[in-house]
Formats: structure tokens, sequence, C-alpha cells
């Protein structure tokens, strides 16, 4: 019942994940003054609230028959032995909640300040690196899911001229677990695991001049740092162990630094055209892999014999990201009630150069993305909006240069994004 909702949502509201009114969105960056709200701000109406809705759902197909583990990602597979499967493409969706806040302080200058949040309703945040060796589509899995909070503020510095700048909230995480392990009917084992959030503000800058601005927006990645000391009675009966411990760290999400460009044009009384290039520094992509930070003590105390352990080395995924350019365009189309329909296009390449043939399988297809939305004005000054985004992530044909890699011998990768949200901004007097 529940996913069949979350279809219906997705598919009647129609994500304010791509549209100009839909850059309100915190599932993508956004202007520090999005024009869904700043236009409703007035002397008459000085504060705006807007709520709203947003569902996101990937459809990604499963890849079938190909190695899915071997001898160097599992302890139980012989050397030089592999196991073949299906790797699903079963990511998250998105269904979230949003709550922007906006206020004109000051009318000569145009002041406001403005408050942004986000909050996943299926979980309050979810962390999940997904898998580092197997095919995994790397920017989606963690969008959407996690909560967000943006703050903004603008000012005009002449009639032609104005200035906006913002903060984005992120975060990062340690952790410090301590494990003892005993087998063996009636034994105990302990743990302690010990964990702190900290989140760091990370700033945003908008300058415009008339119909057109500059926006830059600062990386924003999520880490996680793992520290392990561990311990195991490995001989029954006997009196000895092992004792490692090791440090590991690995990025949980990642937004790269962004410079983009956006004018608008009024063609007739009835249409608006509106267009954005973005610049986006994808090059310094972190893999989610866990490294680990220096080499793994072993202690193996006295009674245990022989014992000369050492564990496997393994290979971070091979990639190449690279920055890359997206454009982006939009036709709104007024009525003579006031009512505008939105219509655009955004294409968006992939982050990596070339496909994952080697060690690893990080996947980015093209993607090219269609948006439709409509914005309704009441007398009371009322704004509904909703919109729908349809996006396809174009086929990429994968052939593995060894075919017991994982991924071997190939696959095919591609998929469709459905997204859709639903707003009400509500103006009010002093």
């Amino acid at each position: 019942m529940e996913s069949r909702l979350k279809q219906g949502l997705a598919l009647g509201l129609l994500a304010f994940c791509f549209s100009s009114q839909a850059k309100a969105t915190v599932l993508e960056e956004e202007m520090p003054n999005p024009a869904s709200i700043h236009s409703l701000l007035s002397p008459d109406h000085p504060i705006v609230v807007e709520i709203g809705l947003e569902y996101l759902h990937s459809s990604l197909p499963d890849i079938s028959n190909i190695v899915v583990e071997n001898s160097s990602t599992s302890t139980s597979l012989a050397p030089g032995t592999s196991r073949t499967g299906t790797v699903n493409g079963n990511y998250p969706d998105t269904f979230a909640q949003t709550l922007k806040f906006q206020a004109l302080l000051e009318q000569e200058h145009d002041i406001t300040i403005g408050l942004k949040t986000f909050l996943p309703l299926d979980g309050l945040t979810q962390l999940d690196t997904g898998n580092i060796y197997q095919p995994e589509y790397a920017i989606y899995r963690a969008t959407g899911q996690r909560p967000r909070v943006l703050l903004s503020g603008g000012a005009n510095l002449s009639s032609d001229w104005r200035v906006g700048v913002g903060g984005d909230v992120g975060f990062s995480t340690t952790a410090q677990a301590d494990v003892f392990l005993q087998s063996g009917a009636g034994t105990v084992s302990d743990q302690r695991i010990s964990a702190k959030v900290k989140p760091s503000l990370l700033p945003q800058a908008t300058l415009a001049w008339k119909d057109y601005s500059i926006t830059a927006r600062s990386e924003n990645k999520s880490e996680l740092e793992l520290s392990t000391t561990a311990g195991a009675r490995i001989f029954s009966g006997v009196s000895a162990g092992v004792d490692f411990s090791y440090s590991a760290r690995s990025a949980l999400f990642y937004q790269p630094w962004e410079f983009e460009f956006d004018g608008k044009n009024r063609l007739s009384d009835g249409l608006l055209v509106k267009y954005s290039l973005s610049y986006q520094l994808w090059s310094h992509y972190e893999a989610r892999a866990a490294v680990i930070q220096s080499d793994v003590p072993i202690s193996c105390p006295s009674g245990a014999g022989n014992c000369t352990s050492q564990f496997s080395s393994g290979q971070e995924p091979s990639f190449h990201a690279r920055n890359i350019l997206v454009p982006e365009v939009e036709f709104d189309f007024t009525t003579g009630q006031g009512d505008t329909l939105e219509t655009g296009y955004r294409y968006k390449d992939s982050i990596f150069s070339g496909l994952p043939t080697g060690n690893g399988n990080y996947l980015d297809p093209p993607r090219h993305d269609v948006i439709i939305g409509f914005t309704h004005v009441t007398e009371k000054g009322w704004s509904w909006h909703v919109n729908g985004q349809v996006s396809r992530l174009t086929t990429q044909n994968v052939v593995k240069s060894d075919p017991n890699d994982i991924g071997g011998p190939g696959y095919s990768a591609s998929g469709w994004l459905y997204g859709g949200g639903l707003s009400v901004a509500v103006p009010f007097k002093d």
C-alpha cells in the first residue's frame, strides 16, 4: 500500500528536481533567493512560507550473469575462483517534506533572509556507501537520503546589481568500535561503538546584474572515519587469540564545487525563456571505498603457536572523474489569468571519462532531463506549484579487460528517474 502511494505521488503530483522553480528544492543545489518565493515578497507581503512534498524514484535495471564475487572480495572462495550472479538496481526512493521561509527586512535595498529545510520522511537519514566493487551508480544512491538546511540572504547594491550569500549545512561522522569476540556455547562477546556527527557550514554566493547571475557553491562531502580495535579467541580450549586495529575513511556523499551562470529574456508578453550553464568540478570526486589509513598491526600472544597472520591487499576502484558542463533551458508560458506553464530540458554528461573496464564498476551514464511544471497564483497571493521530471540515463556497454574481475565479462548500464513535487507558498502581512 505504501509503495503504491509513493508511485501515485510520483505520477500524480507532477521533483522540484530540475526546473528553474524546481531549483527551490534542496535536492538540487540552488540559488540563494529562489524565484518561487522571492517573487511573492512585497511591502504588502513581506513574509512568505512555502511547504512542499517531493518524491524521486530511480528505475535502474538489474545486471545479470556477471562476476559478483571473487577471492579478492570474499573469504569463502578459493584463490583464482569467482561466483556469478545478479546485481539489483533497487535504490531507495526519496520521499521528503520541504519547508522554506523568506522575509523582506528592508524595502529600499530589498534585503531578504531565507531558511530552507529538507527532511526525508522514510527515515531521518540513511548512510550507505553502496557496493564498492559491483556495478554502482555512483551519484544516485545517496541523493536525497539526508536532511538538509540552507541559510541565505540577499540585498540590492543598486537598481541593476544584487548580491546573495548563503550556507549549506554539511556533516561528517566519526566512529570508534572496540570489539572482543569469543566462540563456543555459553561464551560472551563484548563490543562498544561510539559515534559523533559534526556539522559544518558550506558557503554559497550569487552576484546578479539585471536578469543575469553567477553563483558559486562550495564543495560538500560527508565522510565517515572509523577506528576499530578488535580481538578474538581463535583456538578452542586455548587462552590464545589475535588482536588487530585499524582506521579507515570513506566518503558517504560528495557534492563538487559548482559555478553557474543563469539568465532570462522575455520574448513576448506571454513567453519567457530561462537558461543556465553550470560548471561542476567532479575531478575531485572521492571513492566510497573504506581506505585503511596505515598498516594493520596484528598481535599474537604467546601460546598461539605458529601465528604469522597478514591481511590480503586490495585495490581501490579505478576511475577517472572529470569536470563537466551542464546546460539547461526552460520556456515559461503565461496565460491571461496569470498561470504559468513551464517546460524545460537539461543535459548532464557522465562525471567519469571512459567506462569501468578495469578494477571497479562506478557508473554514471549521461542523462537527459525533461521537465514540466505549472504554477497558479490565487487572488489572495497564494502560489500553488506542481511539476514533474523524467530522466533517461543513456545506455553504456561495459566490457571488462579481465573477465574474472567483478563485473566480468561485461554488461549494459542504463535507467530512468521519475520525480514529482507539490508546494504552496503563502504570503503574510506584518
